[in-house]
């Protein structure tokens, strides 16, 4: 895995029934959770980010996603659920930073982790 996009302190992170590598570092306060399924095929993307966002509890905190495309199946799932920026990388690859949204983020169901179609 590439992990040219995370932080040179980012540390490897335990969670349970992903796929990929997933690395937390802290930020001017905030904790970000990242990993890279841009290698990934589906359902693997929505997989993972839905594990991911099951750890965002808190403003102090936000996931890192980067993917090949966007993933269209997991954002309209979760969209009205979080913050959302996307940022183009080098390469055509993708960059999500989900964020907290308060009053909205503790609502979403994330037990359904794979596309529908």
């Amino acid at each position: 895995m590439n992990t040219n996009h995370f932080p040179s302190d980012a540390k490897l992170l335990h969670v349970d029934n992903t796929t990929v590598p997933f690395f937390s570092y802290v930020q001017e306060g905030i904790e970000y959770i990242s990993f890279d399924t841009s290698l990934c095929v589906p359902p693997e993307p929505m997989v993972n980010a839905m594990i991911a966002l099951e750890l965002l509890d808190s403003p102090h905190k936000k996931v890192v996603m980067i993917n090949h495309r966007s993933p269209i199946g997991l954002l309209a799932k979760v969209q009205p659920f979080y913050d959302i920026d996307v940022t183009e990388l080098e390469g055509g690859k993708l960059q999500l930073i989900f964020s907290y949204k308060e009053g909205m983020s503790d609502k979403v169901d994330l037990s359904q982790k794979q596309c529908a179609g």
